[in-house]
């Protein structure tokens, strides 16, 4: 079992157990492996996400933050999914080290503005929400943008059958084995 820091909190990763603690208020059923190969997984993910962007940049009072810990969740494993197996793919499989470094940072970046969302709530400072989130929100989906019109194409390209199995099992195993929840100390 690992722990690592998320949004400023020890999360412990663990092997075989399904769904996130009730603190989080998430579970991994809100975003299952649908599909039959890795990026049509990854584009069902892109789905439920921009829908959650909507919501979020519409979302007022109290239903922010549903929306956000929603948002959080999500993205928590469709990164950990890419992070882990897709873009590694794409640097190996696809021959594209620089593409998968720039998705790797726009990801990154995404990361530090859904913190700064998240610390606002908590602080009750609200007042520049709407326009943070919006440009999250525009963040998140041109980095979407990018990988389902260049990185996704050229790794379905560069795919043999094989690799694109051994992917698209290794992203159904990876999934399935996600279990989150908040670490003692």
């Amino acid at each position: 079992m690992a722990s690592v820091r998320l949004l400023g909190r020890a999360v412990r990763f663990a092997r075989g157990v399904r769904g996130y603690s009730t603190i989080m208020q998430i579970d991994t059923t809100l975003l299952p492996a649908r599909g039959n190969d890795a990026v049509e997984i990854l584009l069902n993910d892109h789905q439920v996400i921009k829908s959650l962007l909507s919501e979020l940049t519409s979302a007022t009072g109290p239903r922010r933050e549903e929306v956000l810990e929603q948002l959080k969740g999500v993205l928590t494993i469709h990164n950990a999914t890419e992070e882990n197996l897709v873009y590694p793919a794409i640097d190996k499989v696809a021959g594209s080290k620089l593409e998968a470094q720039h998705l790797y940072h726009e990801t990154a970046e995404a990361d530090t503005l859904l913190f700064e969302l998240d610390s606002m709530l908590k602080e009750r400072d609200e007042s520049d929400f709407s326009m943070k989130a919006e440009k999250f929100a525009d963040a998140v989906r041109h980095h979407i943008e990018e990988e389902e019109q260049k990185a996704f194409p050229r790794l379905k390209e560069n795919a043999d059958p094989q690799h694109a199995e051994i992917l698209a099992d290794s992203v159904k195993t990876f999934r399935k084995s996600l279990h989150f929840e908040i670490a003692e100390g």
